[in-house]
């Protein structure tokens, strides 16, 4: 009778999430997850990548990532803590010149990308006594709605936690979406300044990279933000 291969044992990490706070355990990832998402960055279906990865991180945290409450720049961080961990923080990729329109090779430690939280704001008034808390959006939301769009009563219904005012605290689990919309599409647009306030400081992964173009000697900066841009850094960039 064969003996059973040596248990090969995967050490546990700690990482403490950015903007909520959150301790996740985990260990890194393995080469069957590795190879899962190599599948999926080649097959260049964006939905396949992000459920793939929802996958893998699930399994590294042994299923205590909860997607739903977890804000999408903690999640790209976490992701990021992940792939440092199984593969090292260095990573390559191809970006243009903006000078000579060149694609060269580029490289940057993900050991040095940060999450912008200096603006973020949950709590807005929008009159002197009326006032809105939001929650900030999940990689779900991202996933249903257009983030960036200050105007979308969709976007702005999906992330209202509570309205106020001095007398009393407004449930939105007590009205319709129809009832929210109507209500949203009544507010003038100064209001909506104030709203404006609470999406331009979703915090974000943001890096600053700066290289210089080995064709024709142009030093410059791009600065990469959002979800995507670092989803992309899989196990083989």
């Amino acid at each position: 009778m064969k003996k059973p291969l040596p248990t090969v044992s995967a050490p546990t990490l700690v990482c403490t999430l950015p903007v909520s706070g959150v301790k996740l355990k985990y260990r890194p990832f393995v080469i069957r997850e590795q190879k899962a998402m190599l599948l999926a960055q080649e097959s260049k279906d964006a939905d396949a990548i992000i459920e793939t990865i929802k996958s893998v991180l699930s399994s590294c945290t042994h299923g205590e990532l909860q997607f739903d409450k977890i804000p999408t720049a903690d999640l790209g961080y976490f992701f990021l803590q992940l792939r440092i961990a199984s593969a090292g923080p260095e990573v390559k990729f191809g970006i243009e010149c903006e000078k000579c329109s060149t694609e060269i090779v580029a490289s940057m430690s993900l050991s040095d990308v940060t999450v912008d939280k200096s603006k973020m704001i949950t709590d807005v008034k929008i009159t002197d006594t009326v006032g809105i808390r939001f929650r900030l959006p999940t990689i779900e939301d991202a996933l249903e709605n257009d983030v960036a769009d200050a105007k979308s009563t969709k976007m702005l219904y999906s992330l209202i936690d509570i309205v106020y005012d001095e007398d009393s605290v407004y449930q939105k689990s007590d009205y319709t979406e129809e009832e929210f919309n109507d209500w949203i599409e009544g507010l003038n647009d100064q209001q909506l300044v104030e709203i404006k306030k609470f999406v331009d400081g979703i915090p974000e992964l943001t890096h600053t990279l700066t290289f210089t173009c080995s064709s024709c000697s142009h030093t410059q900066s791009r600065t990469l933000e959002g979800l995507h841009n670092f989803f992309r850094f899989g196990p083989d960039a």
